[in-house]
């Protein structure tokens, strides 16, 4: 009589130097290691050897918000991943500066001078640089909806 053992292996993905972070914030690189269990049992079989990645910067910009106290879009955020440094500024229709931010995790409420501005468009423009350098500049127009 001949038995087969059928060994189910479970993979589990560790992320070393885990650190809390926002969408916003960056890490410089991350590291990662595969291990593999039988299943039902909670011995280590084999482990990987460890690898470690440098995250690629990338931003999006909303095209709208909403900023009417619903607690729903009411502030326009730039969002993304290994932003290093950062720098945004938004004007009137006019060109007047309405808001500035060199912070990535502050967003604009839709206020100029304590009250909010009137509905309609607003350009922005940000410039940002990654955790490896690289440096990116980005124009475009949101708009404020009531």
């Amino acid at each position: 009589m001949r038995f087969t053992a059928t060994i189910t292996l479970i993979f589990t993905l560790l992320i070393f130097q885990t650190v809390p972070l926002s969408a916003q914030q960056s890490q410089l690189t991350r590291k990662y290691r595969v291990i593999a269990v039988k299943n039902g049992n909670s011995a280590i079989t084999s482990m990987s050897n460890e690898t470690e990645v440098t995250p690629t910067m990338y931003i999006y910009v909303p095209n709208s918000f909403t900023p009417n106290g619903d607690g729903l879009n009411d502030y326009f955020y730039i969002q993304g991943e290994a932003i290093q440094t950062f720098k945004m500024q938004v004007f009137n229709r006019w060109g007047d500066l309405v808001f500035e931010s060199n912070d990535v995790n502050s967003g604009w409420d839709g206020k100029f001078n304590g009250n909010l501005v009137p509905q309609g468009a607003y350009v922005y423009k940000l410039s940002a640089s990654s955790v490896t350098g690289r440096r990116t500049n980005k124009e475009g127009t949101i708009n404020v909806l009531f």
